[in-house]
Order: C-alpha cells, then structure tokens, then sequence
C-alpha cells in the first residue's frame, strides 16, 4: 500500500510549479506526509576547476541560497498551508541532485511537473523531468504536460487509469493502482494496449483477470463490493501513448498509473513507451 510519509517537490518557482501545487497538497494531507521542497541551483561556469575550483565574485553561492531558502518559504506558505515542509537548496546538476537528494532523504515519491518549450511542447519532455523518471529509485508524479488538456484533473483522483503491458512486473504496478484507488474512493480503468498482430483477445483478458484477482487478494480488497475498488478491463490497439491518451479524456480519469521499474533496460512495450505517456497525458501520471 502507498505510504507516501515524505514526499520531494522539486520548486523553479515557474507557473508549473504552482500548478501543481494543489495536487502535492493534496496528497501530503491524505497521507501526513513531510514535504522537502527542493530548489537547485546551476553556478555559472568556474574560472577555472579542480581541487580549488574557483566562480566569479559576482556569484555569492551561500546569499543566493539563503535568499532561495526565503523564497521556498514563502512558496510552501501560500501553496502548502498546514503542511509540514522542509526548504532545501543544493548547488549541481537538477536531475542528479533531485535523484541523490531523494536516496539520501529516505523519499518516498517524487512530485514534479513537466515542461516543454515551443511550438512542438507537446512531443517534448523536459531533460531534467526526462532523466529523473530513467535514475529515480521510487515512484514519480509528473503533472500533465499536454498543452491543452480537455479536463482539468482533480487534486484528489476520483477515477483512475492503470495502463499494463502484463510483463512480470505489471502485478505491482496494478497492486499499486488498487491501493490508490482503496484509498481516494476512485474508480479505476485497467487498460493494455495489444501489440499489433495479437491473435488471442481472450487469453490476454483471462491474464488481466488473473493478474486483477491475484492483486486484489494481496490488497485485501473485494473488487466487486469496494465502491472505491470499481473496476472496468479495456483491450485496446493502437499506439501505446495515444490510447492512453484517447482513454483518459474519454473516462474523464484524473491520474494514470504506469510502470517504470524497467525503463532503463527497456523491457516491455509499456515502459518502452513511458516518456510518451507523460508527454500525452492529459493528466498527471504516476510512475510505479
């Protein structure tokens, strides 16, 4: 079962950060989690490096953290409000210092949103966002980063989609989605996306039942008397991060659940898809 007791939002102070807000919010009361705000700083480049690497006078490191740590302050003020916080700023690169913070601190998830740029900010995922789902050792919500999505999500999930590629680990992913739906008294979609050329249906939906069963059993949960364990199976073909997609809009689903254990060996179609998902998500996603 998720126990999200400390929660990591890393904070740019950009529009996306307080979007997203509302949704770490969210969570951290559900919980009682402690939430670290994280804000990292990228110095100029050194005059020159090495054991005595020395910056340019103008750049004050410790008065630029000491300013920031204010700022973090005011941010978990307005935006966090009865939450117990922990303001952090580190000096390094963002996705490394994100991930070392996290495996220092005893994280439980990381929380951050998604930015893109440009025309085409919809088929881009932000680096640093992008190297955090490949190094992170626990679960990461990732705010919507369509452009346009057409709901708008709510804080607390009412109806959540659990997308499966049924690879070995897909059985966690799905106890995972289970636990949070028990707990956010939301419905929850299971969707697998078939490989193209799939000749057996019915195997494939026997194996989603027996995975659902098996998951429910170990959740304790009775899928079918648990209003907050309502369940519906979707087969679909297609392309992976397109259906995800068509379904969330069409179920009106305020968060999607996937795997991302394997990201970095890509194993299953599902995770070789995942930065897909996020990108075309019109939702926030939680990666398992």
């Amino acid at each position: 079962m998720p126990a999200f007791q400390r929660i990591l939002f890393p904070v740019d102070f950009s529009d996306r950060s307080r979007a997203a807000a509302p949704f770490i919010l969210s969570l951290a009361q559900r919980y009682g989690s402690r939430v670290d705000l994280l804000h990292v700083v990228q110095p100029p480049p050194p005059m020159y490096a090495g054991m005595n690497t020395v910056y340019p006078d103008a750049f004050d490191i410790e008065g630029v953290a000491g300013d920031l740590r204010n700022d973090l302050q005011k941010f978990a003020d307005a935006e966090l409000p009865k939450v117990q916080v922990t303001c952090a700023v580190e000096t390094g690169d963002p996705a490394g210092t994100i991930t070392e913070y996290a495996d220092k601190n005893s994280i439980d998830l990381i929380a951050m949103p998604t930015h893109g740029y440009g025309t085409f900010r919809r088929l881009l995922l932000g680096s640093v966002t992008a190297k955090v789902l490949h190094d992170a050792n626990v679960p990461v919500w990732t705010a919507a980063h369509a452009v346009e999505p057409s709901h708008r999500a709510h804080p607390k999930p009412r109806h959540i989609l659990c997308a499966l590629d049924l690879k070995p680990e897909s059985r966690e992913t799905l106890e995972f989605a289970i636990a949070l739906a028990k707990e956010a008294d939301a419905t929850i979609e299971l969707l697998h996306v078939a490989p193209e050329g799939e000749i057996a249906p019915d195997q494939t939906e026997n194996q989603l039942q027996e995975l659902l069963v098996d998951a429910a059993k170990t959740q304790q949960v009775k899928i079918d008397e648990e209003p907050g364990t309502e369940v519906e199976m979707i087969l679909a073909g297609g392309g992976v991060s397109g259906m995800v997609r068509s379904m969330a809009l069409k179920k009106r689903c305020d968060l999607v659940v996937i795997g991302r254990g394997a990201i970095a060996d890509g194993a299953g179609r599902l995770r070789a898809n995942s930065y897909g998902i996020v990108r075309e998500a019109p939702c926030p996603v939680l990666s398992v």
